[in-house]
């Protein structure tokens, strides 16, 4: 498979992990959202205008750590950029991602984790900033793993689109004629929901089964990346002009 369409399907697992991480994250941490910072601000407000002490604390610790997992992430990527935007820094951040997500599996399964569920919303908060980072700095079809508002709203465009094109063109004819970002855009809405819902069904009735989906996720992406970041060396190795 070209390796430009697997970096593509590599962004449409990460937004499927992105929903799944704020479905653990609501139900297993308090109702607090890891990923959707949008969401999540709207829930701090809520609990400080409710004098809701704990929820507050619950909904600043995640965007604390979603704002260092951004700046952890934009240190690592500095101002080095490749033509797709896929990097091998890009696959460091991934690898750090795995290993957060990693931790926070262990701990989520262990018996400590109702003592450790602040430090818990930190971890997955951290990981969600640092995948928002890399997914910007990626940008493909202007995809955003963790803001499914974008996403959406750019949905909604490609469909305005579509309806000025069925003034000129034949119905049949339409589907060639679309982009394969329009694709993109609307496969991640539908691949975020889907990674809700089945990360909701998971955690109700098999939830330290549900907790390893997002880590087996990003470990996939970030091992994909490497192999074919070994792949393109062994070639210049075999054809260095």
């Amino acid at each position: 498979m070209n390796h430009n369409h697997l970096q593509k399907y590599a962004m449409l697992l990460l937004c499927m992990s992105a929903g799944m991480v704020d479905v653990i994250g609501y139900l297993g941490l308090g109702h607090v959202l890891t990923a959707n910072m949008t969401g999540n601000i709207v829930l701090l407000g809520i609990a400080i205008a409710r004098a809701q002490e704990f929820v507050v604390l619950r909904s600043l610790l995640a965007l604390i750590g979603f704002i260092a997992g951004n700046a952890i992430a934009a240190h690592m990527l500095g101002k080095t950029k490749t033509i797709n935007g896929w990097s091998p820094r890009v696959t460091a951040v991934f690898s750090v991602e795995s290993i957060l997500l990693l931790l926070f599996a262990i701990l989520m399964i262990s018996p400590f984790s109702e003592p450790l569920s602040y430090l818990l919303i930190v971890l997955l908060a951290v990981a969600m900033g640092m995948q928002t980072t890399v997914a910007r700095r990626i940008g493909i079809a202007g995809i955003s793993t963790t803001v499914l508002t974008n996403n959406l709203a750019a949905v909604i465009e490609d469909a305005v689109s579509i309806l000025h094109r069925l003034k000129h063109a034949n119905i049949r004819s339409l589907p060639k004629a679309l982009s394969t970002d329009a694709y993109l855009r609307a496969g991640a809405v539908v691949i975020y929901l889907g990674g809700v819902i089945v990360a909701a069904l998971l955690f109700h009735h098999m939830p330290l089964i549900a907790v390893w989906i997002p880590v087996l996720v990003i470990a996939g992406v970030t091992f994909q990346a490497r192999f074919a970041s070994w792949g393109k060396e062994l070639e210049l190795h075999r054809n260095p002009e």
